[in-house]
This record gives structure tokens, sequence and C-alpha cells, in this order.
């Protein structure tokens, strides 16, 4: 069993999560957690949600998405096989 402690932080109350835990369920900062109260007990859940490439894509930036010119010039190649099929 592990033991935490609840600090203070600012203007936020917090307990700090041990890195064994975070990495045995896979969980970084920004990661989302349920919390919920079960029989006087609090339980944190990991919140998994299925990424699209929308969602993944969302925070790049912007120039991090536009065309280099070697894309360009990768898209100007002639088709060698079945590719324009």
């Amino acid at each position: 069993m592990t033991q935490v402690a609840i600090r203070q932080s600012g203007g936020a109350t917090i307990i700090s999560l041990p890195k064994v835990i975070l990495n045995t369920l896979h969980l970084q900062v920004g990661s989302s957690l349920e919390l919920t109260l079960e029989n006087n007990k609090i339980v944190l859940s990991p919140i998994t949600q299925e990424l699209s490439l929308e969602a993944l894509l969302a925070g790049s930036p912007k120039s991090a998405l536009a065309l280099t010119d070697e894309d360009q010039d990768w898209l100007n190649l002639p088709a060698v096989g079945k590719e324009s099929a």
C-alpha cells in the first residue's frame, strides 16, 4: 500500500501520485481521471478515450501541417505502379 499526503499548492489542494502508479496505468501529466466515492473511499479511475486523427492534430500548430517543398515534390512525382488506378 502506498501512502500519499494532501498538500496545498497555490489555491489548489493536491495529492501526488507515485511514478510507478503512473507508469503502470500509462498515465502522464494531463491525463484525465474520474473521481468517485465508494463506501467512504476515494476511487480514481483513468478515463480512456479513443483519439481520432482530428483530435491528435487539434493541438498542432498550423505551420506544422503545411506542405513543405519536399512534400510538394513528392506529390508531383509520376505514378510508378497502380497508385492512380
